[in-house]
C-alpha cells in the first residue's frame, strides 16, 4: 500500500513541478466562468482558486516539489558514485540488507543533507578511518529510497535491479543523455568528481572517471552544462574519463554549479573561484616577483589549500611565491 501511495505522490509531484496541475486548475476556472456567462466566478477564501493565500500556498508547494525533484536527481548521482547496495545470498535468495553511502569525513554534509531531507537513516562515524557512512536498513525505508531514485540510476544498474526485485518494485531504466542542468551531474561530482588546477594549461578543470563498462560508456554529458560539452577519453587502466577543460567555456561550468550547489565544501569552494580566476588568469605570464604574479600565486595557494592538508605536495607549488601578505612598495 505504501509503495502505491508513493508512486501517486511522486507522479503528482512531477506534474506539479512541471506546472501541469496549475494549468489544469486554470482550465477548470476558465470553463467554470464560461458556464456562468463569462462572469468571473469569485471564490471564497476557503476555496482552491481566487484566494491570494491559497495561490501563495500552491506556489510554495510547487517550489517544494521542485526542490524535491532536484534532490531525487542529485541523490541518484551520489548513489551512483559512493553508494552501495548490500546484497547477500540467504537461503538461495538474494536479500537486500542495507543501502549505504560512504564519504570522507570532510564531506559529511552530503550525508546530513540526505538524512535531513529523507527524515530517516543513520550516520555512522568510523573512528579508525576518516569516513562516515549513511545507512538505511529497514525494508520500508529502503523501499522509499529505491522509489525516489528509480528511473535515475545509470551506473550501479545491476545491483539496483536486484534491490528492486527483492522489494518487489518494477525497475525503470534511465535516459543516459542528461538534460540541461540535470542535478544528477552535481551528485556525481559531489561523490566521484574532482575539481583540479592544471598549472601548465592555466585552467580549472572538472573531471569524472569511471570504470569502463556497458553503462558508463553510454553516459552522455554533452548537454547537462549548457554551452559546454566535455572531452571523453578511454584510459589505459580500463576506465573512461570525462574532462571539462576548455578555458573559454569555464564560466559555463561556474554557472551550472551556482544553480546546482555542491555539498562537498572543498569542490564547491574551488568552483566558486572560477569567476575571479578568469580576471587574473593572464598574471601567470608576468615576471615572478611582480605584483601581478604574486596575486596569481596567492590565488593558487588559496585554491589548493582549502580543506587540503596535503597542499604543499602539489607539484606546481614550487613555481609559486608564498607570501604572508602582498605589499609592493614604490621603487625610485
Amino acid at each position: 500500500m505504501n509503495t502505491i501511495l508513493q508512486i501517486y505522490y511522486f507522479t503528482f509531484a512531477k506534474l506539479l513541478a512541471e506546472g501541469q496541475i496549475y494549468k489544469l486548475l486554470c482550465k477548470y476556472m476558465k470553463n467554470l466562468n464560461s458556464q456562468n456567462n463569462n462572469n468571473t466566478v469569485v471564490q471564497s477564501a476557503g476555496n482552491l482558486m481566487g484566494s491570494s493565500e491559497t495561490i501563495r500556498q500552491l506556489s510554495s508547494f510547487k517550489n517544494y516539489n521542485r526542490n524535491l525533484l532536484w534532490f531525487n536527481g542529485w541523490l541518484a548521482g551520489i548513489i551512483d558514485g559512493d553508494g552501495n547496495f548490500d546484497l547477500r545470498k540467504l537461503n538461495n535468495k538474494i536479500v537486500l540488507k542495507a543501502i549505504r553511502i560512504k564519504v570522507h569525513v570532510r564531506d559529511v554534509r552530503i550525508l546530513t543533507t540526505i538524512q535531513n531531507t529523507l527524515h530517516f537513516g543513520r550516520i555512522r562515524y568510523d573512528k579508525k578511518n576518516p569516513y562516515c557512512t549513511y545507512i538505511v536498513s529497514t525494508q520500508e525505508q529502503m523501499g522509499e529510497m529505491i522509489n525516489i531514485i528509480n528511473g535515475l540510476i545509470r551506473l550501479k544498474v545491476n545491483p539496483f535491479k536486484k534491490a528492486c526485485a527483492f522489494l518487489d518494485i518494477t525497475f525503470k531504466p534511465s535516459d543516459y543523455t542528461l538534460k540541461p542542468l540535470d542535478p544528477y551531474f552535481a551528485g556525481l561530482i559531489d561523490s566521484d568528481g574532482t575539481i583540479v588546477f592544471n598549472y601548465k594549461g592555466n585552467r580549472i578543470e572538472c573531471v569524472l572517471e569511471f570504470k569502463l563498462n556497458e553503462f558508463s560508456k553510454k553516459l552522455n554529458f554533452d548537454f547537462v552544462v549548457p554551452n559546454y560539452s566535455p572531452s571523453a577519453y578511454y584510459v589505459r587502466n580500463g576506465a573512461i574519463k570525462f574532462t571539462y577543460q576548455r578555458v573559454n567555456q569555464m564560466i559555463f561550468l561556474y554557472e551550472y554549479f551556482m544553480k546546482n550547489r555542491l555539498f562537498c565544501s572543498m569542490k564547491f569552494y574551488r568552483i566558486s573561484k572560477i569567476k575571479y580566476f578568469l580576471t587574473i588568469r593572464h598574471y601567470q605570464k608576468y615576471p615572478k616577483h611582480s605584483l601581478e604574479f604574486r596575486i596569481y600565486s596567492s590565488f593558487l595557494v588559496d585554491f589548493i589549500k582549502y580543506q587540503n592538508p596535503k597542499w604543499p605536495r602539489v607539484p606546481f607549488v614550487k613555481n609559486l611565491i608564498i607570501d604572508k601578505e602582498i605589499v609592493q612598495n614604490y621603487k625610485q
